[in-house]
């Protein structure tokens, strides 16, 4: 290096560094020493690299694609052709100057100097760093817009996504698409049609202006065909809707095609025209997410629209099932009344036996009129009102019991209930059949009484039809029937037990089927203990039974109970 060069740069204010091609520093004047401290020529580039540490670069010219560990010095030093930086240089912990940094080659030579400009440049800064956010803000107002574009396609997809989430119904969900696809893309119109027979039958469109197209029968080409049923979009600017079209566009609009798919099943296409000429990246991306939302919704629509028929029928066949189980227990009440009309007759015939004769002997009276005939006709009259009494509580439990309509639940006193099936039994009871009630203080219980009652009924008839099966067999002994109600863990539970005969092991597993009997014809229906089962389940309750073989060294011991459960 010669020493006019030396002494040229020895005597600047500038911090100058000079270095060879092959970077190796050869000299540092006078004032880099003084601005920056002392220098190791040696150390190189070495040495530098602690000086780059003070240094932060604000702008630079020189693109690189490692800004964050961007070296203003070192980039100055190992740039191929002029280079200029302005940077910021930490003198001490809050003190900052500002610095231009520029290199250049001088025939074998690299220069670089270090312009102090903090002062005389700090409004160019400004200026420059105004126009550079200007620039910046310019960029950023682009994919600002850009990125809101993008977010408002979004979420336009998003609002079809929940507006599928919200509906299986696929007539509001094709709607609701259409109506979103035709903001998306500025569409002309819009329309969804079904695949039959690899045929497309126009179902739905948007506007409604188009309404009249509806069944219209779309025509396509081979080759938009494959592409349907390739499965893929088919982009094209066309004058025509298909290829049976009667009139023409007035201008040439864009047509998207766009198959819906399930399963590799074409269920049918969205058809949108639109005078966008050119489909982005996102709108193609768009229409993907969209037509996989849609194919999988239209699939669930159908599937659930199935399900729903499915439902309905389902519902329709229970309905009929609950309709013939009613009739089944009208059926068997009446055909248990039948059973008690020639006994509630006889009942209802002696206490009228009693007050025909008593009228008989009224008659007699009033012809010689005196003191004792008085005191007879006082007897008389109250043996009438007895009997009176006796036929109209019979009269009052018959009709109770043959309400077949009573289909509201309400709060009954189940020893009441009882009790008015027992009433109806009277007569049967007579016939050396101790009954024992042992009702405990129970509360109102809401449920179908006229449906307890079949039930109460139906098990005591049983027990009594048992118990005289027991006297033709082994002849008079001491039969009788328990019945206890008590309430146990939220639970009414009502109890019956006979003497009788009891139930064969091998008829226990059948006593609650429908159609089971052991009765004779005539003397039940068979179906019984099965409704009576079935009028349990419905007050959400439960019957059992328990049998015991009967002891012949112990006749009266009970052998067969009845145990229901009711929920309070």
């Amino acid at each position: 290096m010669s020493k006019i060069l030396r002494s040229f740069y020895h005597n600047l204010k500038e911090p100058v560094i000079i270095y060879d091609i092959n970077e190796q520093v050869l000299y540092c004047n006078k004032s880099f020493g003084k601005t920056f401290g002392k220098f190791d020529r040696l150390l190189g580039l070495e040495a530098l690299k602690k000086l780059n540490y003070k240094f932060y670069c604000d702008i630079c010219l020189l693109e690189t694609s490692e800004l964050m560990s961007y070296s203003p010095v070192i980039a100055a030093i190992k740039a191929n052709t002029d280079f200029t930086t302005y940077a910021l240089y930490q003198q001490q912990e809050r003190n900052f100057l500002y610095y231009i940094i520029k290199s250049f080659t001088f025939k074998k030579y690299k220069v670089v100097y270090f312009y102090d400009v903090t002062k005389e440049l700090e409004l160019e800064k400004i200026k420059k760093e105004n126009e550079v956010l200007k620039i910046q803000n310019l960029e950023f107002s682009n994919t600002n817009s850009k990125a809101q574009n993008q977010a408002f396609k979004m979420a336009l997809l998003n609002r079809i996504s929940s507006s599928i989430r919200e509906t299986l119904d696929a007539k509001s969900l094709i709607r609701t698409a259409l109506k979103e696809l035709s903001m998306i893309f500025g569409a002309h119109k819009v329309y969804y049609a079904a695949e039959s027979k690899e045929k497309f039958i126009l179902e739905y469109v948007y506007p409604s202006s188009f309404l009249s197209q509806t069944g219209e029968i779309l025509v396509y080409d081979k080759n938009v065909l494959k592409d349907i049923f390739d499965g893929k979009n088919s982009f094209q600017f066309c004058l025509k809707e298909h290829n049976n079209s009667k009139e023409p566009f007035k201008a040439p609009l864009n047509r998207i095609i766009m198959p819906v798919i399930k399963s590799s099943e074409i269920l049918g296409i969205i058809v949108i025209f639109t005078p966008k000429k050119e489909m982005g990246e996102i709108e193609k991306e768009l229409l993907v997410g969209i037509s996989g939302q849609i194919s999988s919704a239209i699939f669930q629509a159908i599937l659930f629209n199935q399900v729903t028929k499915k439902k309905e029928e389902l519902e329709e066949t229970i309905k009929e099932l609950k309709e013939t189980q009613l009739q089944l227990i009208n059926a068997e009440k009446m055909a248990s009344l039948g059973q008690l009309i020639a006994s509630v007759a006889h009942e209802i015939n002696t206490p009228l036996a009693s007050i025909s004769a008593n009228n008989e002997i009224a008659k007699k009276i009033y012809e010689g009129m005196c003191a004792e005939n008085i005191e007879i006709l006082k007897d008389l009259n109250n043996i009438d009102s007895e009997a009176i009494k006796r036929i109209n509580n019979m009269v009052q439990s018959l009709k109770r019991f043959v309400r077949l309509d009573e289909m509201i639940q309400q709060d009954a006193n189940i020893n009441q209930e009882i009790d008015l099936t027992l009433s109806l039994l009277k007569h049967r009871t007579k016939n050396g059949i101790k009954i024992q009630k042992h009702y405990g203080d129970i509360p109102l219980v809401k449920c179908y009484p006229n449906m307890l009652n079949q039930v109460f009924l139906n098990i005591l008839i049983n027990a009594m039809q048992s118990i005289e099966k027991k006297k033709q067999k082994i002849g008079e002994y001491d039969a009788g029937i328990k019945i206890t109600t008590k309430v146990q863990d939220k639970k009414l539970i009502v109890t019956i037990k006979d003497n009788g005969l009891g139930i064969d092991e091998k008829n226990k597993k059948k006593i609650f089927q429908a159609g089971f009997t052991t009765k004779k014809i005539g003397e039940g229906t068979g179906i019984g203990l099965a409704i009576c089962k079935k009028i349990i389940e419905k007050h959400n309750g439960s019957i059992s039974f328990d049998c015991k073989k009967p002891d012949k060294t112990k006749p009266d011991a009970y052998c067969t109970e009845f145990c229901i459960a009711i929920p309070i």
